[in-house]
């Protein structure tokens, strides 16, 4: 296949694809759902770090607590459309 077929391929296929990214209602309203089941995994690794002794661990806790809170904020942003 030269360039210019496979280029020609590609601009055919990018309106198709461009409507793959873009998401539906369903999708968003998805994405909100998941933002819940984020925090609600953030707030039950804090509650374990509540019980674990090791600073080390603690601290990786929390930073996963963080990492699914950021989520959580990426996918409600995504859900309301911003």
């Amino acid at each position: 296949m030269d360039d210019f077929t496979t280029m020609h391929s590609m601009i055919r296929q990018e309106p198709v694809l461009a409507a793959l990214r873009r998401p539906s209602s369903a999708r968003l309203a998805d994405r909100g759902a998941r933002a819940g089941q984020f925090r609600d995994k953030a707030e039950e690794l804090r509650a374990i770090c509540d019980d674990v002794i090791l600073e080390d661990t603690r601290r990786m806790f929390l930073r996963l607590a963080e990492t699914y809170e950021r989520m959580a904020e990426s996918f409600e942003r995504t859900a309301r459309g911003a």
